[in-house]
């Protein structure tokens, strides 16, 4: 019996696919103002600009458990998840995540003392109508600095590379290119070098939202659900241009035997 081949997908903001790399096309996020912490944060009081990591505004403070945040309100059920870079500089600290749901708060999750940076994410079940709130602080008053970047908040149960909210983004913060293997590995490599790269040509939209790009219009669309109506539609790339949205084109995956 021949060998299955499995083609696998990787994109990147430079040519070599070193900028960025990631298997995982970035979700919109759906909380606005994370990039810059611009717009209302309750206890922004407690936190200082303090310069940026991977071209985001850094926050940070020494006051232990004021943690900035906006709060979201679920628009459906469903899987979301949260991520954030955080960093800790003093071994007398203790961070934490916290959340919220309805004013109830879940038990906190230690992060430890002193770390370099780290993308914390965790994946949670809400509801409809639920408010929440995510947040970081220090148990210790008299710790050290907390640092953060990069909220985000999506659907789905995948912590996905930083992206701002479907307002603010614009065709600049995709992915540029796109980098392409066959092998009969069913797991793609995180090594940049294993792809073909070339720049991204189109980009596909699944019932309006992107779900990935390609150089040529040909695109393997994933994780689809049985017996569910999906509407597609491609753009075109040129540069930081995107052209308008095709005619949706509409399809029924088929029920599983």
């Amino acid at each position: 019996m021949a060998d299955k081949n499995y083609l696998h997908t990787a994109y990147a903001n430079s040519a070599d696919g070193t900028d960025g790399f990631t298997t995982v096309y970035p979700n919109l996020n759906l909380i606005e103002g994370t990039k810059y912490f611009s717009g209302d944060w309750i206890n922004s009081w407690a936190w200082q600009n303090d310069g940026t990591y991977k071209g985001l505004t850094v926050k940070s403070t020494q006051v232990g458990w004021n943690g900035m945040f906006k709060k979201y309100i679920v628009p459906q059920d469903g899987l979301y998840t949260w991520s954030s870079f955080v960093k800790s500089e003093s071994d007398t600290s203790n961070i934490f995540r916290v959340l919220s749901i309805n004013n109830k708060e879940i038990p906190i999750v230690e992060l430890g003392h002193k770390f370099d940076w780290l993308r914390d994410s965790v994946t949670i079940s809400l509801k409809k109508g639920d408010e929440v709130i995510f947040n970081y602080g220090n148990s210790e008053n008299n710790g050290g600095k907390l640092s953060v970047a990069g909220y985000k908040l999506e659907s789905g149960s995948t912590a996905t590379p930083y992206m701002q909210s479907a307002s603010e983004v614009t065709t600049a913060d995709w992915p540029k290119f796109v980098g392409t293997y066959v092998d009969t590995n069913p797991t793609s490599s995180m090594e940049p070098s294993k792809y073909d790269w070339d720049e991204m040509k189109y980009r596909v939209y699944l019932d309006g939202t992107p779900v990935g790009g390609s150089k040529l219009l040909s695109f393997d669309l994933e994780n689809l659900k049985a017996g569910t109506s999906y509407n597609v539609q491609v753009s075109q790339i040129n540069g930081n241009v995107e052209s308008d949205k095709s005619e949706s084109v509409a399809f029924k995956t088929t029920l599983p035997k």
